[in-house]
């Protein structure tokens, strides 16, 4: 009789053993950190983040006064109410647009002269989910913003680009970025991008306004204004300002306001318009205009 106990007392342990196990092979959702706070650092700005689906996130700019002139963020936490969905490291866009390799606190903060203006919100791949940029840092140019888009799948915000003076054009579904380029930046350069299957922006065409282009430039006609668009076959992403290789783009179009002065000092103004022709760029239209209202 005991050898019998003993055994079913045996037999109920191996069977609470086994199902321990099970229980132990289950798998557990992880769920990001409890957020906490470095020294110094509070939620510079919480802006409201709307779905496609219906729901509203929350996006708080966690950072710091880094001195009396600027702000920077560290991270951006998203919310569903009270529940913290992701932790997104500014550090990410940091090192997209200077690489790794520098000092370690240089990666930590962006910077911005405003907590207001350190995050931006958008629709930047016109899927009606909100998307964000941070403020990069001071630049002598317009302004680069480190961007990241909602992933519906996985619920996330992943990395996108960096885009300077991004505007959302939703009638055409193009996402144009101004900056200035060429030597001394007197190039005004306007890039559009459209997205790819994949929802990547991809450049379409540039436009660049250019000053001083002929001696006899109307300098009130708005300055040469050049569209380029990319080579047969080459794929251009957005990225940091640089100087555009010329290899990667080609001139499609060249319109140029000039002024002419006859014997009796008469001015007159013409818009030439220039295109290529068996290959090479020529004068197809002169047209006169005026200033007149």
């Amino acid at each position: 009789m005991r050898r019998w106990i003993a055994a079913a007392v045996l037999l109920l342990a191996l069977l609470c053993a086994g199902c321990g196990a099970e229980q132990a092979q289950e798998p557990v959702q992880e769920l990001p950190e409890e957020p906490s706070f470095r020294e110094g650092e509070s939620v510079l700005l919480s802006l409201e983040a709307p779905l496609s689906d219906g729901r509203t996130l929350t996006l708080e700019a966690v950072g710091k006064e880094l001195d009396e002139y600027m702000a920077g963020v560290r991270e951006v936490r998203v919310y569903h109410g009270e529940m913290l969905l992701q932790t997104v490291s500014a550090r990410e866009g940091i090192e997209k647009e200077w690489g790794e390799g520098g000092a370690e606190e240089f990666y930590d903060y962006t910077e911005c002269w405003s907590p207001e203006e350190t995050m931006t919100v958008l629709d930047l791949n016109f899927d009606g989910s909100t998307d964000f940029g941070l403020f990069s840092g001071p630049a002598n140019n317009t302004i680069p913003y480190y961007y990241w888009t909602w992933d519906a799948e996985t619920e996330q915000y992943r990395f996108a680009c960096i885009l300077q003076g991004a505007e959302v054009h939703s009638e055409t579904k193009e996402v144009s970025a101004f900056h200035k380029g060429g030597f001394g930046g007197a190039n005004y350069q306007t890039d559009y991008y459209q997205l790819d299957e994949e929802g990547i922006l991809y450049l379409v065409r540039q436009e660049r306004t250019i000053y001083g282009f002929a001696p006899n430039e109307d300098s009130d006609g708005g300055g040469t204004v050049e569209t380029w668009v990319p080579r047969e076959g080459v794929v251009i992403r957005p990225r940091p300002d640089d100087l555009w290789e010329e290899p990667d783009l080609t001139l499609i179009r060249r319109t140029v306001p000039l002024y002419e002065v006859d014997a009796q000092n008469r001015i007159s103004y013409f818009l030439e318009t220039w295109e290529p022709v068996d290959g090479e760029l020529q004068l197809v239209s002169r047209e006169p205009y005026s200033h007149e209202n």
